[in-house]
Parts: C-alpha cells; sequence; structure tokens
C-alpha cells in the first residue's frame, strides 16, 4: 500500500477523468501518458466507469489506475475486478472503507473537517482525499491540520489548477493534487488528444519548475577558484560567497576548488521537487547517482543529487536549495 501512495507522490498530479464516450478511454489515458502523467482516477459519474478502467488496464498496464467518486461497495467491487489499484470516494464511508480494507484495496474517502479525519483515523486510515479543496479551506486548512494531524496525508481535489497547485504541493503532507485541469471539456468532447497530450506535458512542466540555478567552474585549487570567482564578482558586481568546496560569483557561478563531475564543470538545475523530477527523467532513461544524494535535515527530501548525465562536458545535478542566495 504505501509503494502505491509513494508512486502517486512521485507522480504529484492526479488527473480526476470522466469518460464521457466508451471509445475515448483509451485514448485518452494515453494521451495523459505519453504527456507525463501515468496515473488516473476514472469517476463513476459516467456509466462507462468500468469499461474504460477495463481497458485502460488491459491495454496499458503500466498506468496506475484509481476508481473515483465511488457511492457504494457494489461500484467498488466492480472498480476493483475492473483492475483499480485504489478507490477514491467523495466522502466517508465507513462501509466502503472497511469492504476496501477488507479485500485490501486502498481506499481514499473524502473529508474536509478534523471530525471526519478523526472518523478515518478510527478506520485505520492516513491517507485521505481532501474534497472539495478550495471551497473547504484551501491550502491555508490543510496546513492548520498539520499541527494536530502530523501522521495524516492528503490528497486535495477540487478548485486545483496550475496556478494554486504549489500552494498545496510545498505542503508536507500532501502526497498529490488531484484535477481536471488538463482535461478541459471542450477538448475532451472534440477528441483533441494531440492537445490532451499537450496540456498534460505543460501540467508536468509546471509542476517540476525546472530553472537553471547556476554553471559550476572546474578549477584545479583553491586559490585558482578564488581568483576566478572574484574576478566574476569584479567585473559584473556580483556578490562573493566563500564555500567549503567552491565559492560563488553571485548566484549563477560555482567555482569548484577542484575538478568535479563534468570534465568542464557543472550544470545546477533547481525543481521544487527533485524526487518528481527523478521520476520523470528515470522514465526517460536518465537515473539518479545514488552516492551524490543529500537530503534536507527537517524534511528528509532529497535537496541535491547528480544525475548519469554529462551535456557537452558538463555534469548536471538537481537542487532545491535550504538557503537562497542573492545575486
Amino acid at each position: 500500500m504505501n509503494d502505491l501512495y509513494d508512486r502517486i507522490s512521485q507522480i504529484g498530479i492526479v488527473p480526476v477523468v470522466k469518460i464521457l464516450e466508451a471509445e475515448d478511454a483509451l485514448p485518452l489515458a494515453k494521451a495523459l501518458y505519453n504527456g507525463g502523467i501515468d496515473v488516473a482516477e476514472v469517476t463513476f459519474r459516467s456509466e462507462h466507469a468500468v469499461n474504460a478502467i477495463q481497458q485502460i488496464h488491459s491495454e496499458l498496464p503500466d498506468m496506475l489506475l484509481g476508481a473515483g467518486t465511488v457511492l457504494t461497495i457494489e461500484q467498488a467491487k466492480q472498480a476493483k475486478q475492473a483492475g483499480a489499484s485504489f478507490i477514491v470516494t467523495p466522502g466517508l464511508n465507513p462501509n466502503i472503507v472497511k469492504w476496501c480494507l477488507e479485500n485490501e484495496i486502498p481506499v481514499l474517502p473524502g473529508v474536509s473537517t478534523a471530525s471526519e479525519i478523526e472518523q478515518a483515523l478510527s478506520l485505520g486510515l492516513k491517507t485521505l482525499k481532501f474534497f472539495p479543496a478550495e471551497s473547504s479551506g484551501g491550502a491555508k486548512k490543510l496546513k492548520d491540520f498539520s499541527g494536530p494531524y502530523q501522521d495524516v496525508q492528503f490528497l486535495p481535489t477540487g478548485g486545483i489548477n496550475v496556478s494554486n497547485m504549489h500552494d498545496y504541493l510545498q505542503l508536507p503532507n500532501v502526497i498529490a493534487i488531484g484535477g481536471s485541469f488538463m482535461l478541459p471539456n471542450d477538448v475532451v468532447q472534440a477528441k483533441d488528444w494531440e492537445n490532451i497530450q499537450a496540456l498534460s506535458g505543460k501540467a508536468i512542466k509546471s509542476l517540476l519548475d525546472y530553472q537553471l540555478i547556476h554553471v559550476g567552474i572546474n578549477c584545479d585549487s583553491p586559490d585558482e577558484s578564488e581568483k576566478v570567482c572574484k574576478l566574476l564578482c569584479q567585473l559584473f558586481h556580483f556578490t562573493y560567497y566563500k564555500k567549503p568546496k567552491s565559492n560563488f560569483a553571485g548566484v549563477g557561478f560555482e567555482v569548484l576548488h577542484s575538478h568535479g563531475r563534468g570534465q568542464n564543470g557543472h550544470i545546477g538545475i533547481y525543481t521544487p521537487y527533485p524526487e518528481r523530477a527523478l521520476y520523470q527523467l528515470k522514465k526517460m532513461g536518465i537515473h539518479v547517482v545514488e552516492e551524490s544524494i543529500t537530503r534536507n535535515k527537517k524534511s528528509h527530501l532529497i535537496n541535491f543529487a547528480y544525475l548519469d548525465l554529462e551535456i557537452a562536458g558538463f555534469g548536471v545535478h538537481l537542487i532545491n536549495p535550504d538557503l537562497k542566495m542573492e545575486v
């Protein structure tokens, strides 16, 4: 069960899918998948839900499938038999929760109050859907919940889009966000799967928020590093930072005391979620250099990691710095 939630967390976005026509199921799922989103919550708001789950599970087995808007035990049974890996309910129905637990399928019931959270805890659940997210207090309310309910994780859904998703994703008690913002009704109705794929890719781009943070320059000694770095600062009015293994000219240049990874140096790429970036990069055949990983001491999340990649003589690392420097 933890592996499933770990994967959902690594993907970061769970599309909420309503299948309008039976023949839409597979091309829609492929559009999401090819856009970088390999999970979907297929809702029972459509009569085609069971067949859609069955078809996608059969034809696209690498897609992680959940069944959403499950209102009865019978629907939960149908979803599990069709190939759903998890169940999502809009509210907290103890009977459905108990059936799911007895039949060993993860379930995320919808909650929006402290009383509902405590009821879920009494049933043995610690990962819940926060719904409807925006109209129930949004990210601020989830932040408030993190005090008394430190072991509870949430999948907020409802009113979330590209403009506010980071408000939720930056919270330590949020494993991922749910939404249909990459599935506009008019685009789905037009069966414009190419556009759905593009919108899914844009969602992942917004999620990972890659930015060039600095270029690393290899030097042969600390003295050479200091000389090069101070020259850059003198010429371009950068702030000089002295570090244990390198010097910085502003935020844009790291001048190393010795040769690090990469023949010429390295490229530092910022992302707020290195784990999610590594998940996407792995699908492209690019892997992390395990021994290079460092973690935030408080959150234990990755804040630095090299990739097994060299571009034009430059190594590449991901970074989410704990401290921000000024230019």
